[in-house]
């Protein structure tokens, strides 16, 4: 059957594969062509890549709303919109993942480059041009396993029979098989993506060092499903076919050939950036998700975007309010209370609550405006954050922050002595903070970034997201930053090979990856002894390293653990979502006076009858139900656990 091509013109590629300096990664515009001439020509060959990675889903995805979205609802991060779930509970069909489409484009992109030989394509062109199409297939079979347990591993090109199209029905593969289909291409096709150049590794396109990340992760998480049998049978987890659940026994074989990737990206030269840290540890963070060239050496592979044809409007969506030039955008992401306390004091390496009251911490409701507790008040809107990792201020914008060398301005109102306590005032709209409305004795009461009740556009949480935000001046235009989404880095891979070392028990190498990481974010003074070691501290790493890269959901989820974390209910502060605001003191004559006090409060929605928690994480969303359709073409596919 011949098929024709239009070939898309990808000017993302085109502006990283510069960096590779080999020729036959160059692409320039074509038109379209029937299938032989597509086969014939670098050029054309590059126009299909660039289609197959296009097609490529990724849940945090930088030019879609939705999607870039999606981490808000379980990254412990609070979307200021009405987008997302108001009960906090998605449903059994959340992140369903069945694509079958990309993978017919994969299968025939490999026959045909298999089937076509032209002589303006020499060997290694074509060996690195089949590679790389079976690398993006294992992408998409683990991106389908990691949500839906096995599915069916199907390698060849089937047109539909005249007679019977059931004929090509397929069970699903064990979930096992899928994960040993995907270890086993990455070892086959490594060393054909070996792809470098004085100038260093393409981001994003397929490399040897993707194709390792890529293995590795994929065996951490065979390993731990594996590793939590148990929880999988008490929770109802297993098909009796094998289409979900791993064995036990297994569990080991994946941790190690975890660690075995994670040995091969780091022979390759990967290592985490640390070229900023004379500025500050806060700024080199921060700047590890702002490089893309061949100079950081951290990241190993991105979806790029340019800014132009390829537009990135998270810039847009999360700049604070008062640097934003675009109506209706900024401050739309807000970390959260919850992830923010994570995040460890660097003197005793312990987590601790930040101190608001000096008898009990007390948790109170948003629209409460008196109360007479004993806060504790502080003499900069920022002291209540000294001592704490760097990697938080690199991360998250906090009270006192500067972006772009400016005072974001989170202030949630001033807290006015009335004799025998506080009463609370703050702007009746966001939009108003700076109006003659927005004063109080003619003093602001909210900052302009908020936290604000009822407005949009402005924090609710008290905090604003810095990681991924642009700081060069009109990237918060629309669709105008070019920062990349990392999809693999290095830092990653040390917590992939410290899980897996510490699960096989093999506590020393743990100890030094985890170190590797904790020394590049806060100094060798952070770094932790052998007894401080646990397996919540290094998810508790995870939580905090890899904060709003969109793997806190998968983490909980490989764990089992995620429906006891966000169980919908009230009482468990993991599940309910909290601020943090913070409140200019007015009691003229009192040394109080000017100071701050901050609130520890329960998130609402931009609606007070609007809670969007308790999180809620269902049994049936270990496994999401497979598409009604695929069900009933297939008589062959069984649905899964829990529906």
């Amino acid at each position: 059957m011949k098929h024709i091509y239009i070939i898309i013109v990808n000017l993302i590629l085109l502006a990283s594969f510069a960096s590779c300096r080999k020729d036959y990664l160059d692409q320039k515009p074509t038109n379209i062509i029937n299938e032989e001439d597509a086969y014939s020509s670098v050029d054309a060959i590059n126009g299909i890549a660039a289609n197959l990675y296009a097609s490529l889903r990724f849940e945090q995805d930088f030019a879609t709303d939705a999607n870039s979205y999606d981490m808000c609802r379980f990254d412990e991060l609070y979307n200021n919109s009405e987008f997302g779930f108001a009960d906090g509970n998605p449903g059994g069909g959340y992140r369903t993942y069945y694509d079958y489409a990309t993978i017919r484009r994969i299968n025939l992109h490999i026959v045909n480059l298999n089937k076509y030989n032209s002589p303006n394509i020499t060997a290694g062109q074509k060996k690195y041009f089949i590679a790389e199409a079976r690398f993006m297939r294992a992408m998409v079979y683990f991106i389908m396993v990691s949500r839906m347990g096995g599915v069916p591993v199907i390698t060849e090109v089937y047109d539909y029979p005249d007679s019977d199209p059931l004929e090509l029905a397929k069970p699903r593969n064990k979930e096992y098989e899928v994960y040993d289909f995907i270890a086993r291409e990455i070892d086959e096709i490594a060393e054909d993506l070996n792809i470098k150049s004085p100038a260093g590794y393409a981001k994003n396109r397929a490399t040897t060092g993707a194709a390792l990340a890529l293995k590795c992760r994929a065996m951490l998480y065979a390993g731990t499903i594996a590793k939590n049998e148990q929880l999988n049978i008490t929770k109802n987890l297993l098909l009796q076919s094998g289409a979900t659940g791993i064995p036990a026994s297994m569990a080991n074989g994946y941790f190690q050939k975890c660690i075995d990737a994670f040995n091969a990206i780091k022979a390759l030269g990967y290592t985490l950036y640390a070229k900023d840290i004379a500025s500050g540890y806060d700024n080199n963070f921060a700047n590890i998700f702002l490089k893309k060239d061949a100079d950081n050496s951290e990241v190993i592979f991105v979806k790029d975007y340019d800014g132009i044809n390829f537009q990135n409007t998270f810039t847009q969506r999360a700049i604070p309010r008062s640097l934003r030039t675009v109506a209706n955008s900024g401050s739309q992401l807000n970390p959260t209370l919850n992830i923010v306390e994570k995040f460890e004091l660097t003197a005793s390496r312990l987590n601790a609550p930040f101190k608001t009251n000096n008898s009990n911490e007390t948790v109170e409701e948003m629209d409460a405006t008196t109360s007479n507790l004993n806060y504790t008040i502080y003499n900069n809107i920022g002291d209540i954050f000294s001592g704490r990792d760097p990697r938080l201020f690199g991360t998250i914008l906090t009270p006192g922050s500067y972006f772009r060398n400016t005072a974001v301005q989170l202030q949630a109102g001033l807290a006015v002595w009335s004799g025998s306590g506080y009463s609370f005032r703050q702007v009746n709209l966001i939009e108003n903070a700076t109006a003659a409305s927005g004063l109080y004795e003619g003093v602001q009461m909210t900052g302009v970034d908020g936290p604000h009740l009822t407005s949009f556009y402005c924090s609710h949480s008290g905090f604003l997201l810095r990681k991924y935000v642009d700081p060069t001046n009109g990237s918060e235009a629309t669709g105008k930053s070019n920062v990349p989404y990392i999809i693999f880095r290095y830092g990653e891979m040390l917590l992939n090979a410290a899980e897996a070392a510490f699960e096989m028990g093999n506590t020393t190498d743990a100890l030094s990856y985890i170190n590797e990481i904790r020394e590049r974010a806060g100094g060798a003074s952070f770094k932790i002894t052998a007894a401080e070691l646990t397996r919540d501290r290094i998810r508790n790493e995870r939580a905090v390293e890899l904060a709003m890269e969109d793997h806190r959901f998968n983490d909980l989820k490989r764990w089992r653990i995620a429906d006891a974390v966000w169980d919908g209910s009230t009482a468990n502060p993991e599940a309910v979502l909290y601020a943090l605001w913070p409140y200019r003191i007015v009691r003229p004559g009192d040394p109080s006076d000017g100071k701050y006090l901050y609130r520890r409060l329960r998130l609402r929605g931009t609606k007070l009858n609007n809670y969007k928690a308790p999180l809620v994480f269902t049994l049936s969303m270990y496994y999401p139900s497979m598409p009604g359709d695929a069900l009933g073409n297939n008589p062959l596919l069984e649905n899964n656990p829990n529906h």
